[in-house]
């Protein structure tokens, strides 16, 4: 049977034990004893039904709860997994450009230390990471010089101050930057390219895009916040 046919069962047998309770009253105060003894025979065997419809609708609640949570926990380990995966994936397209001799300098957190306390990272290809002070507004592209790398200011050096927005492959950085610290009226694009360290400067966005995908850029072609770009890595 389906739980709302014990449902219905159930509460058929409290109104018939309702009437059967009035009856009881009813002959009890007559003094009609055979009807009174009849009348509680059906009111036992209605108050089995109702406990059995009761022990059966409480199974069926609990097996559907248990199935409900099942599915949620399922879907959230699918959710922790795909993540996860999603972030393997980043990491190994970025690693890809770090020949090993490399990598074997790196410090073990390069791709997981997300940031501490006022301070906040998106590692790029190594050794270059984004680190944001404060807020996620401007950031700095910064060279990981060796060290304790939860220290940036003392393990690494910034290679291009100012900058809002940033995208990227495994071989070029495309930003935008403020010309000026205490203005965001005026803006400037620009590449840099992490193999080589060098950065060439533009003056639209648009001049930007095509220097790039003359330079075999394969990246996405828009610019996103530090706050979207930090969102997405560690998400």
């Amino acid at each position: 049977m389906s739980l709302s046919a014990y449902i219905i069962v159930f509460v058929f047998a409290a109104i018939t034990l309702l009437v059967l309770l009035v009856s009881l009253l009813h002959y009890l105060i007559l003094s009609r004893k055979k009807q009174f003894y009849q009348a509680l025979a059906a009111f036992g065997v209605a108050a089995m039904v109702m406990l059995a419809a009761g022990i059966m609708i409480g199974a069926r609640t609990c097996n559907f709860v248990i199935e409900q949570f099942s599915q949620v926990k399922k879907q959230a380990d699918a959710g922790i997994a795909e993540r996860a995966e999603s972030r393997r994936k980043k990491v190994d397209f970025l690693l890809s450009a770090v020949p090993e001799a490399v990598r074997a300098r790196m410090p073990e957190d390069f791709y997981s230390l997300s940031g501490q306390n006022d301070w906040w990272r998106i590692p790029l290809v190594f050794p270059y990471q984004m680190i944001m002070k404060g807020d996620f507004y401007l950031g700095n592209l910064e060279k990981f010089k060796g060290g304790v790398l939860a220290e940036p200011q003392k393990s690494s050096a910034a290679a291009i101050t100012l900058i809002n927005k940033i995208t990227c492959d495994r071989k070029m950085l495309l930003f935008q930057r403020n010309v000026e610290k205490s203005s965001s009226e005026k803006q400037e694009w620009g590449i840099f390219e992490f193999k080589t360290g060098q950065c060439v400067i533009f003056s639209s966005e648009n001049a930007m895009f095509k220097a790039a995908l003359d330079k075999d850029y394969d990246g996405e072609l828009k610019l996103h916040s530090l706050l979207y770009q930090y969102r997405e890595f560690y998400k």
